[in-house]
């Protein structure tokens, strides 16, 4: 396989390649990407201009017309625009992981799960020692 060729593959194409969300940062499988920013995207924050949760994959439409009046009336996501995502929306530049960050993230992933494996550990049964 010519290198270019596995270099793109590596970079852009691969679903096993490092991706990160838009919305929390965290560096995933780009396979995984969709289906965990669909989740993520669906967390509030509070808009510290209107006092109202707005969704985090609503929140760059809201910045834009965000009056900054409290409006205390309530009001469905349901009834608002849909994502703005689908509408071509400028998405948040997209920052590069860190190192540091990705082996700390592997690092408590490895402890939970060797405490995990110490206190889940399955006792033996009686009858099967002897």
């Amino acid at each position: 396989m010519d290198r270019d060729i596995l270099d793109v593959h590596r970079g852009e194409n691969c679903p096993k390649r490092i991706a990160t969300c838009e919305y929390c940062e965290f560096p995933l499988p780009a396979i995984d990407l969709l289906e965990h920013q669909e989740v993520c995207g669906n967390r509030t924050e509070l808009c510290h201009m209107c006092h109202k949760y707005i969704r985090l994959r609503e929140r760059y439409g809201h910045e834009s017309r965000c009056s900054g009046i409290v409006d205390n009336a309530a009001e469905s996501s349901r009834n608002t625009r849909p994502p703005e995502r689908r509408r071509g929306a400028p998405r948040r530049q997209q920052r590069e992981f860190s190192t540091k960050r990705l082996l700390f993230t592997i690092a408590i992933t490895g402890i939970a799960v060797l405490l995990g494996s110490l206190f889940f550990q399955r006792k033996p049964d009686q009858n099967q020692v002897q």
